[in-house]
């Protein structure tokens, strides 16, 4: 590790503050955020993939909720952070204004959401259709309120708004505009995900045309919650940082 990410990698688990040292929980949330961000995703991607290969029986399908997952995590963030500037990540292994592996960010939580929403053997019938995007789409939003709360707590996440509106606690700045694009990450997602099952596991069709097809559907799919979450924010024309209370 360079001495300049080691320097990032330092400065961000530090304190920020003489008011944040004395508050215990505030290292502790970041320490979680290190955990669920910087250890957990490779191990979790590759646990992802058997689970979902034990089930189906087929190394292609949990191929394309791992691959869905990492290219939403990277193409979507990336131009939110990147291109429009509308909130930035801070802390080690960054590239512009969101991490290195950020799309293995998403891929395995996505991807473990899915799994839990998805019964083994649950026929796909319309009634489970709609049981599974909505507790899919419930869970994803309990879990990336929790994540994007702390994250703003913790000053790894910045998020661009108008400065119009006041301080605002990490949950209000959060909930504001998230809950309805995390809800919709997690339907989308899982929608593609069952769209593709139909196609790869029921239909044995595993060719990779067939492959490269359900990756642009499901990418079509999940701009949807993508642009909620960008519009949601109303930061596109903005272009403010919020100051946030701790």
């Amino acid at each position: 590790m360079s001495k300049h990410r080691f320097s990032s990698w330092v400065a961000w688990r530090l304190p920020l503050s003489k008011a944040e040292s004395v508050r215990p929980n505030q290292r502790m949330k970041r320490i979680y955020l290190i955990l669920i961000d910087f250890v957990l995703p490779l191990p979790m991607t590759a646990l992802i993939y058997w689970l979902w290969y034990r089930r189906t029986g087929s190394r292609l399908f949990p191929a394309y909720t791992l691959t869905l997952g990492v290219l939403f995590g990277y193409i979507f963030p990336g131009i939110g952070t990147n291109v429009f500037h509308l909130w930035k990540f801070n802390g080690p292994f960054k590239m512009g204004n969101y991490f290195i592996h950020h799309g293995f960010m998403y891929a395995p939580y996505l991807a473990l959401v899915f799994y839990v929403a998805f019964p083994a053997g649950a026929p796909l019938t319309v009634g489970n259709i709609v049981r599974i995007l909505m507790s899919a789409g419930f869970i994803q939003c309990v879990l990336s309120c929790h994540h994007d709360t702390l994250g703003v707590a913790t000053g790894m996440i910045e998020i661009a708004s108008s400065p119009g509106t006041g301080n605002l606690s990490p949950v209000e700045t959060v909930t504001r505009f998230g809950l309805v694009g995390f809800w919709l990450a997690g339907a989308t997602y899982s929608a593609s995900c069952l769209f593709a099952y139909r196609a790869i596991v029921v239909n044995a069709q595993s060719n990779g045309m067939t492959f490269v097809i359900l990756l642009a559907i499901g990418l079509a799919l999940m701009s949807i919650a993508a642009l909620q979450y960008a519009f949601g924010q109303r930061a596109l024309l903005l272009g403010f940082t919020r100051k946030v209370k701790l």
